[in-house]
């Protein structure tokens, strides 16, 4: 059966569609998101965290140069050193030195509705240790129990100095009081997470002497698949089962996989997966997204930045509070329904009403 309306009735609601498009548009108000307090806590913390970080760093006589690192924040490393694994984004480790993503972590946590003591577990290379630095303030604040595994490696700009990788940044932090000492085990990175291929001799025994040094379990298995296999065995033995979410930081090759399906993936709160594929060394995130397990995924700096109102390569820094992660847009409720009601009134009166 045909349905018959109006055109003229039908034009009239087209008319009120586009009326509602722009009216309500304009009703728009920006609004202090749900977490706004945990979410300014954190980013707070980090900020303290990196000066702290900054100082510590000149106290060892380990330069910042201002032209890399024009925020002077101690968290973006050479460019090339014997733990530089590939290739790396200048502009996106500054940008993600900012506290604003210990806001966007706060905000994933609370959308996932995590509650107080429950495991995150986090895999991290050396590539970004700012938002590895940001998941932990958003662990601290929200009290959640962070599990880290951190892989030695890092791309270009990283923790790329051998005496300033993320191990001795949080051992540091940890003895200052401002974060728990959450780090479970360490691996070299690299390649297949065993460091081969570096770019100069000498570099898998360095980066064995920095993960032996750390005191932590060292993760040193060959083919790929026992590595990722030995950090699932890690993970839920020291949350005691599966984790309530897995945060990957950067590419490491036991977390990001040997699947093309990783490369395509989205940044950020990953609840579901359109595919996962089959077979070994697909990687931690699928291991945990077949498990259920929602996953962060943190890589592609610049659009996470982009979508979640966080400012690309800022100098100075923003103070926390200010940015667009902090906040949501509310539109006008009652102009809303009042538009949806006129337009169905104009859909009815032209099937009443039929020319």
């Amino acid at each position: 059966n045909r349905i018959h309306i109006s055109l003229k009735w039908l034009l009239l609601g087209v008319v009120f569609g586009v009326a509602a498009f722009f009216i309500v548009s304009l009703s728009m108000e920006r609004i202090e998101s749900p977490h706004f307090s945990a979410q300014l806590s954190a980013a707070r913390l980090m900020a303290s965290s990196i000066a702290e970080l900054s100082t510590f760093r000149e106290s060892l006589g380990i330069e910042i140069d201002p032209s890399v690192d024009p925020n002077l924040t101690g968290l973006i490393g050479p460019e090339f050193t014997e733990l530089t694994t590939t290739l790396g984004n200048l502009q996106a480790k500054r940008t993600s030195t900012n506290p604003d993503f210990a806001a966007l972590l706060v905000k994933y946590f609370e959308e996932l509705d995590l509650k107080r003591g429950d495991p995150v577990a986090i895999g991290a290379s050396g590539s970004f240790p700012a938002l590895l630095l940001a998941a932990l303030c958003a662990c601290e604040v929200l009290e959640l129990e962070p599990l880290v595994i951190y892989s030695i490696g890092a791309s270009e700009h990283g923790a790329t100095h051998p005496e300033f990788t993320f191990v001795m940044m949080l051992k540091r932090l940890v003895e200052a009081g401002l974060l728990k000492d959450s780090l479970i085990a360490v691996s070299l990175g690299g390649n297949y997470d065993t460091a081969s291929g570096m770019f100069f001799p000498g570099a898998r025994e360095l980066m064995t002497e920095i993960a032996l040094s750390s005191g932590k379990t060292f993760i040193y298995e060959e083919p790929l698949q026992a590595s990722i296999d030995k950090r699932l065995e890690i993970y839920f033995q020291e949350a005691e089962g599966p984790p309530s979410v897995f945060v990957n930081v950067g590419g490491a090759a036991p977390n990001f996989g040997n699947t093309l399906l990783a490369i395509s993936l989205d940044n950020g709160l990953l609840t579901a997966f359109s595919s996962i594929p089959e077979g070994d060394e697909r990687g931690l995130i699928f291991e945990f997204a077949e498990l259920g397990v929602p996953v962060i995924h943190l890589l592609n700096i610049r659009d996470l930045a982009m979508e979640n109102g966080i400012p690309i390569d800022p100098v100075p820094l923003p103070e926390p509070g200010i940015s667009g992660v902090y906040f949501v847009d509310s539109y006008s409720l009652p102009l809303t329904l009042t538009f949806l009601f006129l337009m169905i009134l104009c859909v009815v009166a032209g099937r009443m009403i039929k020319k």
